[in-house]
């Protein structure tokens, strides 16, 4: 049966194309069909039917490893921390430290830290850590009493819109004595 199968191929094959010659394969069979279609011309796909260095397996395997990226640079290339939460986690760090600050200072505790935090926010210009450095130097906690120094805070927390800072700058400008209010002119 598979005798008379491939014979009755062939035999369509040389109907359809009368001017072909006797091939002994199917690959030869389809060379001739293409040189026919072709007049002639192979095209180089089908001529070069070897199969090429590239897809050997040493080559390919040596190009997938030279292409593959280093271990050393893949984990340098990754981040795998939120940086939104870690910024949200640091902003929350810093506000738990601030309100901690303001406790110490309301407990009349103060450190070193908590006066280093308080100085480094009111030379930012932050209007509450302006007020309550004032209050510190007005009433003494945590720092010596220097109603001078007092009263500047004042008249910058009073430009930031502080409520009250003008009130209480001018509560301080009463408490001080003659020495401290030339000191001001200075």
């Amino acid at each position: 049966m598979k005798h008379s199968v491939n014979t009755f191929f062939y035999l369509l094959a040389l109907m359809l194309f009368p001017g072909m010659s006797f091939a002994s394969s199917l690959d030869d069979l389809y060379r001739d069909v293409i040189r026919s279609d072709n007049q002639g011309y192979l095209p180089m796909f089908i001529k070069n039917r070897a199969e090429p260095d590239v897809l050997s397996e040493e080559t390919l395997l040596n190009q997938v490893i030279e292409k593959q990226p280093s271990t050393q640079n893949f984990t340098k290339s990754i981040n795998l921390t939120n940086e939104r939460r870690q910024k949200e986690e640091e902003r929350i760090a810093k506000e738990l430290q601030w309100q901690e600050t303001l406790k110490a200072i309301a407990e009349n505790r103060v450190t070193p830290l908590d006066l280093e935090e308080i100085n480094l926010r009111a030379s930012q210009k932050e209007p509450k850590a302006i007020e309550v450095l004032a209050w510190m130097y007005t009433k003494g906690v945590g720092v010596q009493k220097d109603f001078v120094a007092a009263f500047r805070l004042y008249r910058q927390a009073e430009t930031l819109q502080v409520p009250q800072a003008k009130e209480n700058a001018i509560k301080v400008y009463k408490a001080m004595d003659s020495h401290q209010r030339e000191e001001l002119s200075k």
